[in-house]
């Protein structure tokens, strides 16, 4: 029996430890496989512009200025006074020669303070203007944000862009090294050539550090105009763009009717103009009106009113109405100052668009033409037995080709610069989108004056 006892709790023993052993196994593979990564979200650039205006903190801190310039609104709408009332009670005592029948007289005022010089539309009015700058200036800083997008999102794939053509580069130089050293391992006379293309290769090896760094930096700084933190995306892009170019004459219009800055200093320029004539109107003070009534110790009671009006003698507000005369004077030299801001930006941004098209130009319709053409005549002469022509020269011919499109991805680099200046100009960040026809490219365009 005794033994049957053990045999039994022995198998329960080894069973708990079963158990035990298969938890922590289960538990060890648990945290040694962690959760996949999900996949990164796809990002085209008209999606990272509203995701930027919806999930941006500092847009969104901006945003509740609304329901202040809100508040102004309700403040100014409601009379800026209450009803006073004045009550004074007595004990009243004396002779009876005085003829004191009411031990306890009483007095009452119900006073008003009015307005009688329009102060409320003149404050209505200035509170209006402040809503209305509120909601430009939010505009305005809604563009920017969008303009800041664009250029952070370009600056992703320009630094992509140029980080692939680097690593092209650092695969043709390891190819052409390669290739020196057979050549001299085979006893021909390339040691010179071997040191160079060592020295080449580690140049360009080199580079790809820092080219890493700015890739990095400009991803970040995505994330930042986003808001987002620990989102990766994929962005939906390419640098190439299409020739554009527009007059100074088109543009300038539609600069000064769209800038939101400049709307909101017109609206400031409104609201200043409001101020003054409110400081104006309070020049004088406010008449204090209302009912009277008095029950005096001998039981007779009046019934009238009071009126109460300042003297505006010994302060008229002069100081008051010169500062609000400044303000106005410095709000309508802010708009002016907008305004000369407004053309030199639209100026500015039209002469960099030139020159970048005129760049963007040279380089697609002669430079990489030419560098076609001479890459397929090396590769001709190579095929044809040419006995000064070999293997090296056409690498190095190809890795020419390369440094050329290096400064071409420069070049289209400037071109999307030009244009977010010039949607900055504007006042339209759907000047620096660019999305090119699936049907087939435009053919490009010779700038103006080329």
């Amino acid at each position: 029996m005794r033994q049957a006892n053990y045999r039994w709790w022995s198998a329960l023993g080894r069973a708990f430890l079963s158990a035990l052993g298969f938890l922590a196994l289960h538990n060890a593979q648990a945290i040694a496989d962690p959760p996949p990564a999900e996949p990164p979200q796809t990002l085209t650039e008209e999606a990272a512009i509203i995701r930027a205006l919806e999930n941006n903190p500092e847009l969104a801190a901006l945003r509740t200025q609304r329901g202040i310039a809100a508040g102004a609104v309700v403040i100014a709408q409601t009379y800026p006074f209450n009803p006073i009332w004045e009550g004074r009670i007595q004990a009243n005592s004396g002779p009876a020669s005085a003829g004191i029948t009411n031990l306890v007289a009483n007095e009452h005022l119900l006073l008003l303070e009015l307005e009688l010089r329009g102060q409320g539309t003149y404050r209505r009015e200035s509170a209006y203007a402040a809503q209305s700058r509120t909601d430009w200036e939010i505009a305005h800083q809604e563009i920017l944000l969008s303009v800041r997008v664009i250029r952070a999102f370009e600056g992703v794939l320009y630094r992509q862009e140029k980080l692939d053509l680097l690593n092209e580069t650092v695969e043709l130089d390891q190819r052409t090294y390669d290739l020196v050293r057979k050549l001299v391992g085979q006893g021909r006379p390339h040691g010179p050539d071997e040191i160079v293309a060592r020295l080449e290769l580690d140049d360009i090896r080199a580079q790809l550090g820092p080219a890493q760094a700015s890739m990095v930096q400009a991803r970040y700084e995505l994330r930042r105009a986003l808001g987002a933190v620990d989102e990766r995306f994929k962005l939906l892009g390419k640098l190439e763009t299409p020739p554009l170019s527009w007059t100074e004459a088109a543009l300038m219009p539609v600069a000064l009717d769209r800038r939101a800055d400049r709307r909101a200093r017109q609206l400031a320029t409104v609201e200043a103009e409001a101020t003054l004539q409110l400081e104006r109107a309070n020049r004088f003070g406010n008449p204090t009106f209302g009912p009277a009534f008095t029950y005096d110790p001998t039981r007779v009671s009046e019934i009238g009113a009071q009126l109460n009006l300042p003297l505006p003698v010994l302060n008229t507000h002069r100081g008051q109405i010169l500062q609000r005369e400044a303000e106005l004077e410095r709000a309508q030299l802010d708009l002016r100052q907008i305004e000369v801001s407004i053309r030199q930006d639209v100026q500015s941004a039209l002469a960099r668009l030139d020159r970048a098209n005129a760049s963007v130009y040279t380089y697609r319709n002669e430079i990489l033409k030419h560098l076609e053409d001479s890459v397929k005549e090396i590769e001709k002469l190579l095929d044809a037995g040419d006995p000064n022509v070999n293997i090296i020269h056409v690498v190095e011919t190809r890795r020419k080709t390369l440094k050329v499109r290096d400064g071409y991805l420069d070049a289209l680099w400037e071109l999307r610069q030009a244009r977010a200046d010039l949607a900055a100009a504007i006042g339209d960040p759907a000047l620096a989108v660019v999305s090119w026809t699936t049907e087939a490219k435009p053919a490009p365009a010779p700038p103006a004056g080329k």
